[in-house]
């Protein structure tokens, strides 16, 4: 075959270089069809089964635009991704040397087959896309070198080498190192050294000393093999973890757009009632809740565990994990995969733990931290749904479902002794508590149970009262009529007992004419704001403590003037930062009050370690250390006087911590921001 000059007028190269137009082509085509159509094949059969899973609720084809939006933030421009410098670094690598790749195979492949007369890949243009391909080549080797040394050298604690992992860095390596190399036997063969493309340039210089017949062979070797491995790569993507270059665009697409503190709701306990009152049939099915067998799987729940790349960065981040108990979200998601192939799946709890989904504290570190934004969280109160229905849930939280159903109070207290503090803060502060019963008022507070019954909350409850009332705020409290939110309940699995406590507190506030509310817990504030409104509740202004206080402050209604010459650090609850974004309102406080310094830990805001006691886990204990104890520890790195909570769970679940980390020794106070700004009000 005749040479190219060596200094052609017009850069281009033969696209067909040293191969058989004929036969070649011919097995080439063949290949590149059986290929596709191994990759149409696996496609097809892995989203059938995921689409055969359960229908929701949800309608998830809602807002189309904002959907799109989030693939390309999170998917095109890798947002999550690149909050991990060193696995983000290298991911962006092999995820820019690949598209780049892709796009100049598009251009040949547009050349060769769309515009046969119209020779538009030569001169600058092709001098471009070699450039490009170099740049592109290199970033993905470079990407791939950085990835094996995170696995094998560094070895990354959030990553494991269970699967075929080296499989596809040693694909991507090959495609690469072949690359340049055909590159350079082309260029050597042909004598165009294309200083353009400097890879292949500098290698073709290394192998000139081969004679053009060599260079010719090898060549021909080099290209049928490069051009297998393409194949066999393209053929086994949906049977690899490259699936999720499809699958977790999907998972991106089809996110739910409830507020990241609202569960599913699998039926409506309303409706429900409804139908039954008007004498219609019900038909039980549609109000059966909870994953009893691999069938009640969503279908969205399949796409996530099919989407999971095994990154591990929610494995890292879960505080379950990080003190050793027995779930893992990465391995939850990859259990659930792996059902599929199971002969026996219908067995869901033979082959995953009902311990794995008991040790979750509903912190949402694990979805916070996915990149590919998969909802671990609602997968697992799902499967929690039918493990409270089963039986299968630790005694101690039956007992407490019990207590809220009976007692409307976790601990089974006489409900009559909800309204005691009001008595004890009239006879130690004078201050006359208004109750909603007897009208005009602007806010309703709501005490919650630990408010009401807990003696270190109470002490919150008490501090908020007054000031309250220093602020000249016009409020009231429900006192005796007051019930449990049901947050417990729902992440618990009682989605009944839920919607009961949800309607019936929803009735209490309309008899009332309440508008706002505030509250002290979280985890109240976070079911009243998210999850009541689908319920009825819609136009009720729901406040944390911390945004009232932050704003009377601002507003001058309330100012700190008493110094407190204390060193503190600042948890922040998982439902107030992490699930509502309220992060300044209690630092505002704090700020505020003269004399008072707060040191910065490394786990706070959106990244804060839950305290262990979220997810009704603050009701049973868990094996392996104790979540409350590693958080306290944190907390506790720069020898504080006080850890400053905003979350009644919190106050209790590190006062424990402190009394079983530091026995008998001088343990830093846990206080809550309004029982420390109320020191400094005068």
């Amino acid at each position: 075959m005749e040479n190219l000059s060596p200094n052609p007028i017009l850069e281009t190269r033969e696209l067909w270089w040293n191969i058989d137009h004929n036969i070649g082509k011919i097995v080439f085509y063949v290949m590149a069809a059986i290929s596709v159509a191994i990759f149409i094949y696996g496609f097809a059969q892995k989203l059938g089964a995921i689409f055969a899973g359960k229908k929701e609720k949800e309608d998830r084809n809602t807002n189309i635009k904002d959907r799109i939006l989030t693939v390309l933030t999170f998917g095109l421009l890798q947002k999550k991704i690149k909050e991990k410098k060193s696995g983000g670094i290298a991911h962006l690598l092999v995820f820019l040397g690949f598209i780049i790749l892709w796009l100049v195979t598009d251009i040949i492949a547009v050349q060769e087959h769309v515009f046969k007369t119209i020779h538009f890949f030569q001169g600058t243009f092709y001098k471009w896309v070699s450039f490009a391909a170099e740049i592109g080549g290199l970033l993905l080797l470079l990407g791939v070198i950085s990835f094996a040394a995170r696995r094998y050298i560094v070895k990354s604690k959030n990553l494991d080498n269970t699967q075929n992992d080296w499989i596809q860095l040693l694909f991507l390596a090959l495609f690469v190192v072949t690359g340049f190399m055909l590159e350079a036997f082309r260029m050597a063969g042909t004598n165009q050294i294309e200083d353009f493309a400097p890879i292949g340039a500098a290698l073709a210089r290394l192998v000139s000393y081969m004679t053009v017949e060599d260079l010719q062979n090898s060549h021909q070797v080099l290209w049928w093999f490069h051009s297998v491995l393409t194949f066999v790569f393209i053929a086994l993507i949906p049977y690899t973890k490259f699936s999720h270059i499809f699958l977790s665009p999907l998972t991106m697409y089809f996110r739910s757009d409830r507020h990241r503190g609202q569960l599913s709701t699998p039926y409506s306990l309303l409706e429900l009632m409804e139908a039954e009152a008007e004498g219609k049939e019900v038909d039980e099915e549609d109000f059966l809740a909870g994953v009893f067998t691999y069938d009640d799987f969503s279908w969205k729940t399949l796409l996530d565990s099919e989407a999971c790349t095994s990154c591990g960065r929610c494995h890292v981040m879960c505080p379950a994990q990080n003190t050793d108990k027995p779930l893992s979200p990465k391995h939850l998601m990859l259990d659930i995969r792996g059902l599929a192939g199971k002969e026996n799946r219908e067995e869901v709890y033979e082959h995953i733990s009902p311990d794995v989904l008991w040790s979750c504290t509903s912190c949402n570190a694990c979805v916070e931290e996915c990149p590919v934004l998969i909802e671990h969280v609602d997968t697992i109160v799902d499967m929690r749904r039918a493990l409270l229905q089963s039986n299968m849930a630790p005694s101690n939280l039956q007992a407490t479902l019990k207590n809220i159903r009976t007692k409307s109070n976790p601990w089974g207290l006489d409900p009559n002794d909800r309204a005691k503090w009001i008595d004890e803060i009239k006879e130690e502060k004078g201050i006359e508590i208004k109750q909603a019963s007897q009208g005009n008022f602007e806010y309703l507070y709501w005490v919650g149970s630990p408010g009401a019954f807990d003696d270190r909350n109470k002490a919150v409850t008490k501090a908020c009262a007054e000031l309250f009332t220093k602020g000249g705020m016009s409020f009231a409290v429900l006192g005796k009529e007051e019930k449990n939110s049901g947050d417990i309940a729902r992440r618990a699995g009682d989605e009944g007992l839920f919607q009961e406590l949800v309607l019936e507190n929803i009735d209490t506030m309309q008899r009332h004419g309440v508008t706002k509310l505030i509250t002290h817990c979280p985890h109240t504030y976070n079911t009243f704001k998210n999850e009541y409104p689908e319920f009825g509740f819609a136009g009720i202004e729901v406040y944390h403590h911390s945004e009232v206080l932050a704003q009377m402050i601002k507003q001058g209604y309330l100012t700190p003037s008493k110094e407190i010459n204390e060193v503190i650090t600042y948890h922040d609850p998982c439902y107030l930062a992490r699930y509502n974004d309220v992060i300044d309102p209690p630092r505002y406080i704090l700020d505020s009050i003269p004399g008072l310094k707060i040191e910065q830990i490394e786990k706070e805001e959106r990244k804060s370690t839950c305290c262990g006691g979220g997810g009704a886990q603050i009701w049973y204990e868990t094996p392996g250390q104790q979540i409350n104890d590693m958080r306290f520890e944190e907390l506790n790195e720069h020898n504080p006087n006080k850890i400053s909570v905003a979350c009644p769970y919190c106050s209790i679940m590190l006062s424990t911590a402190a009394t079983t980390a530091l026995p008998g020794t001088n343990a830093p106070e846990i206080e809550d921001i309004a029982v420390t700004l109320a020191k400094s009000v005068a």
